[in-house]
């Protein structure tokens, strides 16, 4: 009887063994398509089969830039991205992934040794590490929800990252018993922002990195109804740390309610990872304040941004 059900047990792990192996070779890689041009006319099809180049990253020995190129497939409907490294003398061009789940956001990390990047290969977008040349890729984080950016603290222990926020449903009583219920009770007036509902706050959270793991995580906006990075356009590029890895910079408008509809007023707060205090850097300049980057040349104090 046991080895029946030995075999059994076996020949289950063979068929869920093939039926992986079976997804993973269904998942089409989307590159650089093959076009014959049969004229010198600029068609759409032509213009869709330029990769778009994004994401310019200078390595640390100021050697090597890495940077990633978007392909789209027409009969697909969809793109992927790629990540390449070239010498800053325009030699070496080298792709260092190949992959059917784009790669975004990477960044060297401060010693070079790795490339920090996002990606949704595990189901839900991750940090993930590799070596330079794309070897030995490894997911880093494993975020409930996904993250959206990250950036590595210059001292290379910490990382601040981004995440989608679930703003708590004050009307769930309303719908027990209709789990598959569409409809929403909003009660700001800031309930959409383009075509999207505001259904979470990005916040941005920081984290202790041992160059293996991320630990101890804090969201440095806790309890607090704004957005940063801004929406429905901004990005990574509005947190920033400071030389001395003991201060995040984020952009935030922090406004609600009525106020909110009728400023553009956004301001450059300064959180600092020791005290856990945040500072107003920007207070009565009115108008978008955004993008906060500093000089590497001087320490806290002594560098703009």
């Amino acid at each position: 009887m046991k080895k029946i059900i030995y075999l059994l047990l076996a020949f289950v792990f063979l068929l869920t063994a093939c039926g992986q192996k079976q997804n993973k070779a269904k998942e089409k890689i989307i590159g650089k398509p093959k076009l014959t041009l049969t004229s010198d006319l600029m068609t759409p099809e032509v213009l869709w089969a330029f990769g778009r180049v994004s994401g310019q990253e200078v390595s640390p020995d100021h050697k090597t830039v890495l940077y990633g190129v978007s392909y789209y497939s027409i009969a697909d409907n969809k793109g992927n991205r790629e990540l390449y490294t070239i010498g800053v003398d325009g030699t070496g061009k080298k792709p260092i992934t190949h992959s059917a789940k784009s790669e975004f956001n990477a960044l060297w990390r401060p010693d070079g040794k790795k490339i920090g990047f996002l990606t949704a290969e595990s189901g839900s977008v991750q940090l993930w590490e590799m070596n330079p040349d794309g070897t030995e890729r490894k997911q880093i984080t494993n975020i409930d929800g996904g993250i959206t950016g990250f950036k590595y603290s210059p001292d290379q222990k910490k990382i601040l990252y981004t995440k989608e926020v679930p703003i708590k449903n004050k009307f769930a009583p309303l719908f027990k018993g209709l789990p598959k219920a569409s409809g929403r009770l909003m009660n700001d007036l800031m309930y959409r922002h383009w075509d999207v509902w505001v259904d979470s706050y990005s916040h941005v959270f920081v984290a202790d990195y041992d160059g293996e793991n991320v630990t101890n995580d804090k969201d440095i906006l806790i309890g607090e109804p704004y957005q940063s990075p801004l929406k429905p356009f901004g990005g990574i590029e509005q947190v920033n740390w400071t030389p001395d890895s003991k201060t995040i910079a984020y952009t935030c408008k922090k406004l609600t309610g009525k106020a909110a509809t009728l400023s553009t007023n956004s301001d450059i707060y300064f959180y600092n990872v020791e005290t856990k205090k945040t500072k107003n850097m920007t207070e009565g300049m009115m108008g978008f304040d955004i993008n906060p980057v500093f000089s590497q040349m001087d320490g806290l104090g002594k560098h703009g941004t």
